[in-house]
């Protein structure tokens, strides 16, 4: 029912009573409240909730040492031609260039200190960003990299500013069939990555730079835009249920 027919219904019940119509206005908004609130909690469409409702914050701490990390096999298929890896990232120790993730070992691969930022195994980035990653420990940034077959650019991101580029060979796709690794480069390697890591996600689309301010704009509390959501394919909420070595909490 609308207000019209909710007011005629109130008028109806409370001839000859004393309540007012402000009375009444005033019991539809806590009415109208009450069912927001419901819709809130249980997550329903329309709500908050059930929107992005993923983003609770529920980040990882990787011990600082070689037999903590995560493993799988992605299906990377649907990135081979362009993709984007967005994370945001807590260095608490420091070692001997930590490495929050790496797939296929050099295919995609950083370290927090910026020294390292290879895709296909080009080291051209090499020591070129370290004064773009001059983040204090125990600080929380953003990180994305974007990169497509078409424009032969790979792009990286520190708190949604473009710091860094670099140019891929013409034809070169993304190789699928690697591992993905999270908090350290391989399981066993000096290159542990000793911090804190939330809402890892690979996109099967190259984000545009407004794109990538979106998904850090907020801080740790940004939403991810209902319009990335088909493109979102490894998953934050996903890695969170997968299998942990070491101690990783």
């Amino acid at each position: 029912a609308n207000f019209r027919d909710l007011k005629q219904w109130y008028q109806r019940r409370v001839r000859g009573h004393s309540l007012s119509l402000p009375l009444f206005r005033i019991c539809v908004t806590m009415f109208q409240f009450i069912i927001l609130v419901v819709f809130v909690i249980l997550g329903l469409p329309g709500s908050s909730a059930a929107y992005n409702s993923h983003q609770s914050f529920t980040a990882l701490r990787f011990s600082n040492d070689e037999t903590s990390y995560i493993r799988f096999l992605p299906n990377m298929s649907e990135m081979t031609e362009q993709f984007s890896l967005c994370l945001w990232i807590r260095k608490l120790k420091s070692g001997s260039s930590p490495c929050p993730f790496s797939y296929k070992s050099y295919e995609i691969f950083m370290t927090d200190s910026g020294y390292y930022n290879r895709l296909f195994g080009s080291s051209s980035l090499d020591n070129v960003l370290t004064s773009k990653f001059t983040v204090p420990a125990g600080t929380f940034y953003s990180y994305c990299s974007t990169w497509s077959l078409a424009s032969r650019t790979f792009k990286v991101y520190v708190n949604g500013k473009l710091v860094g580029t670099q140019t891929t060979a013409s034809g070169r796709k993304l190789q699928t069939g690697g591992a993905l690794v999270l908090g350290n480069y391989s399981p066993g390697t000096i290159h542990h990555f000793g911090g804190e890591m939330y809402n890892f996600n690979i996109y099967s689309k190259e984000l545009t730079p407004a794109e990538v301010v979106t998904v850090s704009a907020s801080g740790l509390c940004t939403e991810i835009p209902e319009h990335l959501e088909k493109y979102r394919i490894i998953k934050w909420e996903d890695i969170l249920k997968m299998p942990r070595s070491g101690t990783v909490t």
